[in-house]
């Protein structure tokens, strides 16, 4: 049975509400194992190949660990053609285990494509997003 790409975007998001408490290992499965993959994420870095971006990956985990976590997305695009999918979104993460912490708010890429029957995650780039003005209005 084939991935489709609305099974794989299901996937992700659910894999996102895992790290964000602390778990990684869903958000490593939906990565490709090529050579060519790369991480640009929100604490800085570039990182590249399966062993960095899973070390990555559990390091960012590692930071979510007794998180409980309030999140919201707004999806700006997801496309898939071909083999090729991508999603661009804004996102706020904030811990509601800490009242003191200031919601973090960024702005995210993934680059999917085909491997076999299932969508894999190839490249992941995140960063701070700073409001000029106004705040994010997200659910």
């Amino acid at each position: 049975m084939s991935e489709t790409w609305e099974d794989a975007v299901r996937a992700l998001r659910e894999a996102v509400q895992a790290l964000l408490r602390g778990d990684g290992s869903a958000y490593k499965e939906l990565w490709s194992l090529r050579d060519d993959i790369s991480m640009m994420n929100a604490y800085g870095g570039l990182l590249t190949g399966p062993e960095e971006v899973a070390r990555g990956i559990d390091l960012a985990a590692d930071q979510y660990t007794g998180w409980i976590p309030d999140y919201a997305e707004e999806l700006l695009a997801a496309v898939s053609a071909g083999p090729i999918g991508y999603l661009v979104l804004r996102e706020r993460v904030a811990n509601l285990a800490n009242d003191n912490a200031p919601p973090r708010f960024r702005r995210i890429t993934l680059l999917f494509r085909q491997e076999g029957r299932r969508w894999r995650v190839f490249h992941h780039h995140s960063d701070p997003l700073h409001q000029p003005s106004g705040d994010l209005h997200l659910p």
